[in-house]
């Protein structure tokens, strides 16, 4: 296996990984609004460091992933969320950041206007041919406006 990083060789390789990397992101979403920590977590790589919306950095997937449990199956039990991606900027072919909005939402999807959301920057890796957060962090923001809706 090689470490070399991937090259890209016309503009469909790179929307290539831009939907791979979307793909990733919807399923993060869909493991959240179910709750489901586990699921959630096989985004995360291994050696993942997360600083959550309240400044609590998690070191490494178990730390993680145990967090997640707690969480989503306490406070954040009843809480569900829309998330857009913001941008996706290439570090390396192999290497991406990732800004994404979170809105909250009632359980069956709809945007609750002024609502508390937040902002999420996801470093992102391409693992054996699949997109993993590294690292990220989540900050809480006020205002939650969707544009065009």
């Amino acid at each position: 296996m090689s470490n070399k990083p991937e090259v890209y060789n016309s503009r469909e390789d790179r929307q290539e990984e831009i939907n791979a990397i979307r793909q990733t992101i919807i399923e993060i979403e869909a493991a959240f609004n179910q709750h489901d920590a586990d699921e959630l977590d096989r985004h995360f790589a291994q050696n993942a460091i997360w600083v959550n919306v309240v400044g609590v950095q998690l070191s490494g997937w178990k730390q993680i992933n145990e967090t997640h449990k707690a969480i989503l199956e306490g406070p954040l039990r009843n809480s569900y969320a829309r998330y857009t991606v913001d941008s996706i900027i290439f570090v390396r072919p192999d290497v991406a950041t990732v800004h994404i909005r979170q809105y909250p939402t009632t359980s069956e999807g709809k945007i609750i206007e002024n609502g508390q959301g937040s902002l999420a920057i996801y470093v992102m890796v391409k693992e054996q041919g699949t997109w993993m957060v590294a690292a990220g962090q989540n900050t809480i923001v006020q205002e939650t406006h969707v544009s065009g809706e």
